[in-house]
């Protein structure tokens, strides 16, 4: 088996748009590692930028967004990381194609949750990987005390339950589009974040999981998808409708409430969603499922 000096650290690229910062390392022990952002012009600039700083492997987000152009440009093993579940057949067949053979192709996928569907499951999947977020950037322990809460306006209760808030807590709406400094900086100021959806939490939307690595207490409506193992009560609550407006009554009338909760969940996202683990266990899989391939292909070894 190959195994790299202590002294070697593979420079590597995360590319994708602003949104993905906040879920890759900004530094980690294993690797140099840095994120281009790719604005609205197909990514060339920072495709180029990635290619003089050095990069040897190259994490793309969103793949289904870039074109094979792109993908020659880049030195090195591609992994494309699909962050949120997809669906239609534009978008799978574009992941076909960017993972047909060639010398411009992803070498492998990974998707947020299990199973893959059927229609892409002779695809090269590396593992499944909820998008995980990069913890140090939020080196506080959770928000015990502070009640003010957070919420999406795409994904609020109705008129009536936000009314009903309105006369227990701070409430503020948090608009679309806001850039990861401005996001962050409203996680920063909150204790609470409720969300409500109709489908798993984080299935679409990386705000829940990011709400939870900053130490706020999750209300919603529906749990994470079974295989993340975030689990309901223990590390956020579903409350729906006027049983939300009860919990955040309870929350109000004792700050210290579900203290056990928010504790529990900060930790499960360092465990278990943290950025900089979660990649170094994905390339360390690359690396050796690359391996076996190559000794596949060689035949095997006298002696």
């Amino acid at each position: 088996m190959r195994v790299l000096p202590p002294s070697t650290r593979m420079k590597v690229a995360f590319l994708g748009r602003s949104t993905f910062e906040p879920h890759a390392p900004r530094t980690a022990e294993w690797a140099e590692v840095r994120f281009f952002a790719l604005g609205e012009d197909g990514g060339a600039p920072a495709v180029e930028e990635a290619r003089t700083w050095g990069a040897e492997t190259h994490l793309l987000f969103e793949p289904q967004r870039l074109g094979r152009d792109v993908l020659s440009r880049l030195p090195g093993m591609k992994i494309g990381i699909v962050p949120t579940a997809l669906d239609g057949t534009e978008a799978f067949a574009k992941l076909k194609e960017l993972t047909s053979p060639g010398t411009n192709a992803l070498r492998w996928l990974t998707w947020p949750e299990s199973p893959v569907p059927s229609e892409l499951a002779g695809l090269p999947w590396l593992q499944t990987l909820p998008l995980p977020v990069d913890t140090r950037r939020f080196t506080e322990g959770p928000r015990l005390q502070r009640t003010h809460l957070l919420v999406p306006e795409w994904a609020s209760p109705t008129a009536a339950v936000l009314e009903s808030l309105r006369k227990l807590a701070s409430v503020e709406l948090l608009p679309r589009g806001l850039e990861p400094s401005a996001l962050l900086e409203r996680l920063e100021g909150a204790g609470v974040l409720l969300y409500s959806s109709r489908e798993p939490l984080g299935r679409s939307d990386p705000l829940p999981m990011l709400a939870l690595a900053r130490g706020l207490l999750l209300i919603a409506d529906t749990p994470f998808p079974a295989d993340w193992y975030v689990e309901p009560e223990d590390e956020f609550l579903v409350r729906g409708g006027e049983d939300m407006v009860r919990a955040v009554d309870a929350l109000t009338r004792r700050p210290g409430s579900f203290h056990a909760v928010r504790v529990r969940a900060w930790q499960k996202v360092r465990e278990a969603f943290d950025a900089s683990s979660a990649f170094q266990r994905l390339l360390h899989d690359a690396s050796l499922l690359g391996a076996v391939e190559e000794r596949g292909a060689t035949g095997p070894s006298g002696g």
